[in-house]
């Protein structure tokens, strides 16, 4: 926000100035700036790549729904920086060419307008984690496949999850169990969803079971079956 607002008043500066400047400098800083920023945005992209298949997403969704917060700081900022130097370039280049100081400005008033846009999504996402969201639609329907492929379970009563760090989701689930199951085959079925969604999901997951009964009469009391997934 402090560099969008810097930007914007550059370029409000530069829409009043009527001297006339050498571009040399500009336009070298701007090529080393496009190295600089071009290569850790090569990076940041690569990373989030690497992610995205491994948690068998597309990239732009995987980008949409991550808990790494920090990976995300790292692309935007890179990415709002590269389009900047863009932005920068015509701008210097337009002037150069028209002699109008209206093109520079209005380039560095378009920058700071970008940066501010970065800003304010990086801060939605980051109050979204603080308040604790959700895991993402295509990992949620990964575990209610799981749980509800489950021999035993009846059916998946409720489902909710909850991010707690980059690497960490807690998942709680109720779920109707067949009649003919006990307390100790319970603990059995909680340890293999909890095996199984560790081995499936691109995050640790904290499983926590609370099952019921499907029928009206049974041998198995209504109760939590914890199962933390082994570090």
């Amino acid at each position: 926000m402090a560099g969008g607002g810097f930007s914007v008043f550059e370029g409000v500066l530069a829409l009043t100035r009527s001297q006339q400047e050498s571009p040399l400098i500009a336009y070298i800083a701007l090529a080393v700036a496009f190295v600089a920023e071009g290569s850790s945005l090569a990076r940041a992209f690569w990373q989030v790549r690497g992610e995205a298949r491994r948690g068998h997403e597309e990239i732009l969704r995987h980008v949409e729904y991550s808990p790494d917060i920090t990976v995300k700081v790292a692309l935007f900022e890179d990415t709002a920086a590269v389009v900047g130097l863009v932005f920068a370039a015509l701008g210097v280049g337009l002037r150069q060419l028209t002699g109008a100081p209206a093109w520079d400005g209005g380039a560095s008033i378009a920058i700071g307008v970008l940066l501010f846009l970065v800003a304010v999504k990086l801060g939605m996402d980051s109050g979204e984690l603080l308040i604790g969201r959700a895991a993402s639609p295509g990992m949620e329907r990964l575990i209610r496949e799981e749980i509800e492929s489950r021999p035993g379970v009846a059916a998946l009563l409720e489902l909710r999850t909850m991010h707690i760090g980059p690497d960490s989701l807690i998942v709680a689930a109720r779920v109707a169990l067949a009649d003919e199951m006990v307390a100790n085959q319970a603990e059995d079925l909680a340890d293999e969803i909890d095996s199984a969604l560790s081995a499936r999901l691109p995050v640790q997951p904290h499983v926590f079971i609370d099952p019921t009964q499907a029928g009206p009469v049974g041998s198995l009391e209504t109760g939590e079956v914890r199962r933390p997934a082994a570090p």
